[in-house]
């Protein structure tokens, strides 16, 4: 039998993370495409409360925010099925792509209804956050990543060598490292919204299967003591798993636990073969990060906050693309 050799042929699984403390009322979102031999996109979408917490009438009395998230995922995969897997050699096209087409989308909403009774710079119609990862196969064991973002939603990547990669920028203001965001929780500097333009950044890498695709809203990673915890979360929840399903919520309920927001996240795996394998080819990474968490609790607590920032300037040279040498 001839080997599978398209994109759907490497593709494992996709797991779900989601977590709505408002029920249907929360303001994150998702869409998935994987009906393509050649092309995936995975993608979530964070309603902007504070900024798009106006009501609108003509949506039920819905917020801004919700309304941007849901209207942006709902229409993505109208965008998704005119992008061809070539179209990923122009990335920046791409970009361009969606943003003019989610922007006209909202334009064309705000216009059908009245105008806020609110007004400040810090106050949009209809914002939300974009992350979105499209996947397509490279030559030999190779796939090629394009992430696509605004705001503060993010696309991660997972390898056995590298651990969890953050491949995508934030939108923060004063462009706070990931653990001063933590600590200072920055606004964010640009967002989707129906009044003004806004630049939607695009990041791209050549991946050797196996390899996992990840985006996620802020709530999966804002409410953690330091970036390094996110990663030991989802390593920790797959090492005690024996099913993706298992993963899931285990994943879940370790963020249940400290999250205060609305949290997605959507995982594709490529290229492992089955779960065991994908579970035994990350037991090293896992034994290198526990390593990591188990230094910062058994620090004093006078003294913690010295050896997380020891840990966070190495770990961060390996898994924040802009500062690795690859």
């Amino acid at each position: 039998m001839k080997k599978d050799e398209t994109l759907t042929g490497a593709l494992d699984c996709v797991m779900l993370v989601e977590h709505k403390p408002l029920g249907e009322k929360g303001e994150d979102t998702y869409a998935f495409d994987h009906s393509r031999p050649d092309i995936h996109a995975i993608a979530v979408f964070d309603g902007c409360g504070g900024a798009g917490a106006w009501k609108y009438p003509e949506f039920s009395n819905a917020s801004g925010a919700f309304v941007a998230a849901q209207m942006t995922a709902g229409r993505f995969p109208e965008w998704f099925a005119g992008v061809r897997a070539e179209d990923c050699g122009r990335p920046e096209a791409l970009a361009e792509s969606f943003g003019t087409f989610i922007r006209n989308e909202l334009r064309s909403i705000k216009g059908l209804c009245a105008p806020m009774g609110i007004s400040g710079s810090m106050v949009k119609s209809f914002p939300c956050t974009a992350s979105i990862a499209l996947t397509t196969r490279a030559e030999e064991d190779l796939v090629l990543l394009t992430a696509l973002n605004v705001g503060d939603s993010r696309v991660y990547l997972l390898t056995e060598e590298y651990g969890l990669v953050q491949l995508t920028k934030d939108d923060t203001r004063g462009n706070p490292d990931a653990l001063e965001n933590l600590r200072d929780n920055a606004p964010l500097s640009d967002m989707i919204n129906a009044d003004r333009d806004f630049r939607v950044k695009h990041r791209q890498v050549k991946l050797e299967m196996p390899c996992m695709v990840l985006c996620a809203t802020d709530g999966m990673f804002g409410y953690l003591p330091t970036p390094m915890h996110f990663e030991y979360i989802l390593l920790d929840s797959l090492m005690k798993s024996s099913t993706p399903i298992e993963m899931e919520n285990l994943f879940k309920e370790a963020i249940v636990k400290v999250t205060g927001d609305d949290s997605t996240c959507l995982m594709a795996l490529y290229g492992w073969g089955t779960f065991d394998t994908f579970r035994h080819g990350m037991r090293r990474r896992y034994d290198t990060v526990k390593g990591y968490i188990d230094r910062i609790e058994a620090a004093p607590p006078q003294g913690r906050e010295e050896v997380i920032r020891q840990i966070w300037s190495k770990y961060r040279t390996g898994t924040i693309f802009d500062e690795m040498q690859v």
